[in-house]
């Protein structure tokens, strides 16, 4: 009888001295827990501040990044660095003996093709080993496309920061001015938009 009041006191003193250290214990651990947590996020946090830049870095200059809605110099200068931009070129390419096809410029071709020639360009799979008839398209797909890549520069070919003194030029009273005007507005372009300008002239004459 003795020893089994001596074990169940022994039991309680046990019980008791664990749930007197309960809140301890669980300090100590939870403590602890939120330690290594805070060690994880602040190398995850380390290691994300390295690596962003560099992938930033890539993704900037990531050569096959879709060409269209994207920046005149930044496709040119900083991502196929020539002066040329790849969809213009490319386009001009396939029209190679065509533009003496009748309102090569001014017939709107089948959407779906010139969808396909827009992906096409932006996956950059077109080279100058292809030939329009290797397509089977028609002249006015490489015509149409070509137009919708001037017409969505996200800046235009003239620049929006000079938009409004090209637009003065109607206003000016006489042809040597508007000239002169036109003169001092081309100087101002920046090389890559000058460049295509000249071309688009060439082109168009």
């Amino acid at each position: 009888y003795q020893t089994r009041i001596s074990n169940r006191d022994i039991y309680f003193t046990e019980t008791n001295r664990i749930a007197s250290e309960e809140h301890l214990i669980t300090y100590q651990f939870f403590a602890k827990y939120l330690f290594e947590e805070q060690s994880f996020y602040n190398d995850i946090q380390i290691y994300l501040s390295n690596q962003i830049p560099q992938v930033k870095h890539r993704l900037d200059n990531y050569k096959l990044a879709p060409s269209f809605h994207c920046d005149l110099s930044e496709h040119c200068l900083k991502r196929i660095q020539r002066p040329i931009a790849y969809p213009i070129e490319m386009c001009l390419h396939l029209l190679e003996n065509c533009f003496e096809e009748e309102g090569i410029f001014r017939i709107a071709p089948a959407q779906a093709k010139q969808k396909k020639l827009v992906t096409e360009l932006d996956l950059q799979i077109i080279n100058k080993n292809i030939k329009l008839r290797d397509l089977a398209y028609d002249p006015h797909v490489p015509a149409g496309t070509l137009k919708q890549y001037l017409r969505e520069l996200p800046d235009c070919l003239l620049t929006d920061a000079l938009l409004p003194l090209w637009n003065q030029i109607i206003s000016l009273s006489t042809d040597e001015d508007r000239v002169r005007h036109i003169s001092q507005l081309i100087n101002k372009l920046p090389q890559v938009n000058y460049n295509h300008l000249c071309l688009v002239f060439i082109l168009f004459n």
